[in-house]
């Protein structure tokens, strides 16, 4: 009996180390991903996301802002209420733009929150089933490092897409009308471009 007894308390001592091991491990998960300073990250990476995404924003604007000014200088607009309404479009193009730019880096930011809480999740199951609870600690940092360089590939250039399409539209507009003028000008038929009235024919003496 006392070989049992012996036996029996080996076996509860051994499990309820294990339950311990278990428990120290998913606190310390919880700890590494709940810890200020891994929220502090996430806030840094969402703000370099929003400039990141603001700048591309910006970036349009001033193409199209200087696209606008010589399409209407060409059309002699300037100045003129077309010129007002297309600067009008310009801006509503912009704060729609930077409105995108916010929703993005939000996104980008909600992305790599949900990859913390897939990674916790993972290890806290690990952790549970009573495996690799000496090695968590490690796994744990690898992951939050893991999915922090992940999200660094989540913005780039192209992410925006073209944000001031109406804006472009209006240029493209007067560019056509510019090019209509220009042949109306010149017609087909005129001699090099020129003027089919006035004017000696160049093959005269």
């Amino acid at each position: 009996m006392g070989t049992g007894n012996s036996a029996a308390n080996a076996a509860q001592a051994a499990n309820a180390n294990q339950q311990l091991q278990i428990q120290n491990a998913t606190t310390q998960i919880g700890q590494a991903f709940n810890n200020p300073q891994r929220q502090q990250d996430i806030n840094n990476y969402g703000a370099k996301l929003q400039d990141f995404y603001t700048g591309q924003v910006n970036n349009q604007e001033a193409i199209n802002a200087r696209n606008l000014k010589f399409a209407m200088a060409r059309s002699g607009l300037t100045g003129g209420s077309a010129a007002v309404d297309s600067n009008n479009q310009l801006q509503k193009d912009y704060t729609q733009g930077l409105l995108t730019a916010t929703g993005a880096a939000t996104a980008g930011k909600t992305a790599l929150e949900q990859a913390d809480i897939n990674s916790k999740n993972q290890l806290t199951g690990l952790a549970q089933q009573g495996g690799y609870t000496g090695v968590l600690p490690m796994q744990t940092a690898e992951a939050m490092n893991t999915n922090l360089q992940s999200a660094q590939n989540y913005g780039n250039a192209n992410a925006l897409g073209n944000l001031f399409q109406s804006t472009a539209g209006i240029y493209n507009t007067e560019q056509t009308a510019a090019a209509n003028r220009r042949a109306q000008q010149n017609p087909l038929g005129s001699i090099y471009g020129g003027t089919t009235t006035g004017g000696a024919s160049p093959y005269q003496g």
